[in-house]
């Protein structure tokens, strides 16, 4: 079964890629190092000696941090504002490093070399960010119109209670679940068929995208639905263990660093098994 297949094939895919899985992960972490530290700098002057900071033990006091005086503002601003820079940089750059991960898990083999990887990356890199723009804009479309249309009928119809509205948003929450992982097989499908062809033609592997989405519809669909479902409670066991970790001394920090560096690891090799296994699908 091409389901079953998937799978496997996906799994042993982001096996052999541990080479280019590390070169993404030592890549992030130098870039959220160049980011980190001038934050960290910043803060440290703001909030003064280690003895304040300690009090944070005890869970996020927003009153504290208002309390840091005329630091307070420009701080809300760094980090308001970093936060947009860095969300522009990392769209860049993983678009630029999925060039090379989706050539290294079609080359499917331990012997995949650095410099192929960053080859493909930089050979892939404009159309990948084409695919992703696109395909981008028609989940931002279909939400609007499965989630934010019915929800503006149903208000401007003054109709139905708060509760009413909240069993609908659930259900329209549901539906769109349910409609994201075609895109992100279009998505998918047009990036292997890209890395596969060695082509640039964005239009064309986005006519794959849709060829391949629908040629094996059902096989296809459940693989993503399962990986999308897989990848989301990955996030809320990650962020259940996170938050009830509270180091009190440098050995703590120091495993918690490593403790976080390992479950970005497996997010990362989720996400390769990911699109490994519908780099499997298209070679079947």
């Amino acid at each position: 079964m091409k389901f079953i297949k998937a799978f496997t094939s996906g799994a042993v895919r982001a096996f052999r890629s541990l080479k280019a899985l590390f070169i993404i992960w030592l890549l992030t972490f130098s870039m959220l190092a160049v980011f980190a530290f001038p934050l960290k700098s910043f803060m440290n002057n703001a909030l003064g000696n280690t003895s304040s900071v300690s009090l944070l033990n005890d869970g996020f006091d927003l009153t504290y941090f208002m309390d840091i005086g005329e630091a307070f503002s420009p701080l809300m601003a760094a980090i308001s504002g970093g936060i947009i820079i860095v969300l522009i940089v990392f769209f860049f750059f993983y678009t630029f490093l999925n060039g090379g991960l989706f050539d290294s898990l079609l080359e499917n083999k331990w012997a995949y070399k650095p410099s192929d990887f960053f080859r493909s990356s930089a050979r892939y890199f404009l159309s990948y960010i084409v695919i992703k723009l696109l395909v981008l804009i028609m989940i931002l479309v279909s939400m609007f119109l499965v989630i934010g249309l019915p929800l503006i009928i149903q208000r401007a119809s003054s109709s139905g209670s708060e509760g009413d509205i909240f069993r609908l948003l659930f259900v329209l929450r549901i539906v769109a679940l349910f409609i994201l992982p075609i895109f992100l097989l279009i998505a998918d499908y047009s990036r292997v068929w890209l890395a596969a062809n060695d082509y640039k033609k964005v239009f064309k592997a986005l006519g794959y995208g849709f060829k391949g989405t629908f040629t094996s519809f059902f096989s296809s669909y459940f693989y993503m639905l399962l990986m999308v479902i897989a990848q989301g409670l990955y996030a809320l066991l990650v962020i259940k263990i996170l938050s009830g970790y509270a180091p009190d001394s440098s050995g703590g920090l120091f495993l918690l660093f490593i403790l976080t560096q390992v479950l970005f690891f497996i997010k990362l090799f989720l996400r390769a098994m990911r699109y490994g296994g519908v780099a499997a699908l298209y070679q079947l």
